[in-house]
């Protein structure tokens, strides 16, 4: 799952940050959008574990998971261009619905442990990245460019390990993903910071619930891998 919002928005015309339209709203203060996109990013994760509830029992999540890839793609690309709540909550029901099969899969295994470490990881770490980013007085605007090659190096490496197969290679890209979705959300949150309602609150919730996701994924891997090597 790839993330629309990872660009430096000084040198990159297609980031959501930089979009000519965007108007900084000087009547609404920066915490009330900080609330509102933290507030649609909790109801849009309760989305999708109510999603991957159904999705774990679903027939249809099992058997295609590439159609359902292509439609949360496709929502994902609705809600960037439409802008609202229907199209977010959209977008990440259907994300919890291709995540129920994968967790469904880890359950079976007998691993539900792992699944609940890796969300107790990915909570701790959002957390700590979060308030470190909405304290810190250092800038990680340059981070930007560097993050966005870096998921272009997890998804190309994803698609090509596809066709290898190896746990080794698996491994390697969860990592540089683990690292990577912590940069982003990290980078992102200095950027909602620092630019309040430059982007419209659900595009900054959906960007930072896909750097969640994607981190949450990584971690999953990692800890699978590693439980079976055990």
């Amino acid at each position: 799952m790839n993330n629309f919002n990872q660009m430096n928005s000084n040198n990159n015309p297609q980031s959501p940050w930089a979009k000519p339209e965007a108007v900084v709203q000087s009547d609404s203060s920066a915490v009330t959008y900080l609330k509102q996109v933290y507030s649609l990013l909790a109801a849009s994760l309760l989305v999708a574990v109510a999603a991957g509830w159904v999705g774990m029992r679903l027939p249809f999540a099992h058997e295609h998971p590439y159609i359902l890839m292509f439609m949360f793609l496709g929502a994902v690309f609705l809600a960037f261009k439409v802008q609202n709540t229907a199209t977010l909550f959209l977008a990440t029901g259907i994300s919890g619905l291709s995540l129920g099969p994968v967790i469904a899969v880890y359950v079976g295994a007998g691993m539900s442990n792992i699944v609940g470490q890796a969300v107790l990881l990915t909570g701790g770490i959002f957390i700590g990245l979060t308030f470190y980013a909405m304290t810190t007085k250092k800038d990680f605007s340059w981070m930007g460019g560097m993050l966005f090659a870096g998921v272009l190096v997890v998804v190309l490496g994803g698609l090509i390990n596809i066709f290898v197969g190896s746990t080794a290679l698996s491994f390697g890209l969860s990592a540089v993903g683990a690292l990577v979705f912590s940069g982003l959300i990290l980078w992102e949150t200095q950027q909602l910071r620092n630019n309040p309602w430059a982007v419209p609150p659900t595009v900054a919730a959906l960007s930072m619930y896909l750097n969640v996701i994607n981190l949450f994924l990584s971690l999953l891997r990692i800890l699978g891998i590693m439980g079976g090597d055990d």
